[in-house]
């Protein structure tokens, strides 16, 4: 199995476009077909499931993904390390919600003051983020929940809202106007995060609060990455619970529809900046702490 291989299957994953994913990567789409093929055949397995209307991964190819992105990632890693041995680096771990929506704002603020600092991003669960945190595998990171770690430290820098999204099509927006309650969105074929992430975690608090067991949900597939499953509930595969700030430009533009979870208790988590407090941390790390809870402070608690 080689990196490439791996790297053109998280960027199919990703965009789940041939044509997407070869323009990203700067390579035909011929070629990524023969990289999946190459990589089906060396682990006998499919990785997709191909259709003249779409692309969909298959619960094969969700393992891979998560496998291969934390390779993927601890590879890009090890080669700064020895490439750059004497440049000051900070590891960041992050969930997908702040690596994608929160995260970027933080390090150009952080870039524009300190531009020699090296800046490695590794983006998992929650829990994974944690461990990796309180393991010293990673300096620092931004997650959606808080655990009893007693090596993390944990300071909340986002408050984050929960919407369940539908494709905007008759059915959706005719349900829409009947203001349904939980129990009846429940219902329906939900596409969930996979297990350790802390938006699965607080769908099922908001579950367990209104008495739905988690057995009686029509689960159809559980996927790691945020995007893949904005695509999926855009082109009708299913709906799902997520966070709103994930969504916004997909709902203004009429792809996704957004039904209000108002008065349901876990509507609403805090996002944690989260480091290790049992170390000494060393200057440049610490001006990176202070500048995610002084940019965190300004702007995101007027949002």
């Amino acid at each position: 199995m080689e990196f490439k291989h791996l790297e053109v299957f998280v960027k199919l994953v990703e965009n789940l476009s041939f044509s997407a994913a070869a323009e990203e990567l700067n390579i035909s789409q011929p070629t990524v077909s023969l990289h999946i093929k190459q990589l089906e055949e060396e682990l006998d397995t499919p990785l997709f499931i191909r259709s003249t209307r779409e692309l969909k991964i298959t619960e094969e190819g969700t393992i891979l993904y998560r496998e291969a992105k934390d390779l993927l990632q601890q590879r890009s890693s090890l080669i700064d390390r020895f490439i750059n041995p004497n440049r000051k680096i900070v590891r960041l771990g992050s969930s997908t919600i702040p690596t994608g929506y929160i995260l970027p704002f933080i390090l150009s603020r952080f870039r524009r003051d300190h531009p020699n600092i090296l800046i490695q991003v590794e983006e998992q669960n929650s829990y994974e983020t944690i461990k990796r945190i309180s393991a010293r595998k990673v300096d620092a990171g931004i997650v959606g929940m808080k655990t009893d770690d007693e090596n993390c430290e944990f300071r909340p820098i986002y408050q984050d809202e929960f919407v369940f999204i539908t494709p905007n099509i008759p059915y959706y927006r005719a349900l829409q106007q009947t203001k349904p309650d939980l129990k009846r969105l429940a219902q329906e074929p939900l596409i969930v995060r996979e297990s350790g992430s802390a938006v699965k975690q607080n769908m099922e608090l908001m579950l367990n609060t209104a008495n739905i067991s988690i057995e009686s949900l029509h689960i159809i597939t559980s996927i790691n990455n945020i995007e893949v499953i904005k695509r999926l509930v855009a082109q009708g595969a299913g709906t799902s619970f997520i966070s709103k700030i994930a969504v916004d430009d997909m709902i203004d533009r009429g792809e996704l529809l957004a039904f209000s979870l108002e008065h349901i208790p876990h509507r609403y988590r805090d996002l944690y900046l989260v480091w290790n407090k049992k170390i000494t941390l060393p200057a440049y790390l610490q001006e990176f702490l202070n500048c995610a809870l002084e940019y965190s402070q300004n702007k995101f608690s007027k949002s």
